[in-house]
């Protein structure tokens, strides 16, 4: 996976798309750092996160949707997204990437603990700033209202 960082929206993180179980995942990423539970007060759902500590990514496995992988997170500055290293960019660069590629459902707000969160909605990604540093980036998959998962072909 070292080689293929690549962020895709709504499909998933380098060979590995949104669906995948706990055996697909581990044949590509091998063995995670750690496996920890996670559980959502909130809307009641449970995940399973495997967390690449070295590498500096996270695959999230949703108890709801049969422990398939629903999300990633990563802090790698070597992840790539639509061509561009996502690390080096600044705030409003990533708003003009996203929307060179018609992802436009944009919001941000300013987290209790200090980050600035970027949301699009569009492409279920948030992206974290650390005075103007880009720290983190998180994306899903996509649900519907009914909360039926729209699954990468």
């Amino acid at each position: 996976m070292k080689e293929n960082l690549e962020i895709k929206p709504l499909i998933g993180f380098g060979e590995i798309k949104f669906g995948a179980d706990m055996e697909a995942v581990k044949a590509v990423l091998g063995e995670p750092d750690e496996a920890e539970g996670l559980e959502n007060e909130e809307d009641e759902s449970d995940a399973i996160v495997w967390n690449y500590w070295n590498d500096g990514y996270s695959v999230f496995f949703d108890e709801g949707y049969d422990n398939l992988c629903t999300c990633f997170e990563t802090d790698n500055e070597n992840a790539v997204l639509f061509g561009k290293k996502v690390f080096g960019l600044k705030e409003n660069q990533i708003i003009d990437l996203m929307k060179a590629h018609n992802i436009v459902d944009v919001e941000t707000e300013d987290e209790a603990w200090g980050e600035r969160r970027l949301t699009f909605n569009d492409a279920i990604m948030d992206f974290y700033f650390d005075k103007d540093q880009l720290v983190s980036v998180s994306w899903g998959v996509m649900t519907d209202d009914d909360d039926n998962v729209e699954w990468p072909k």
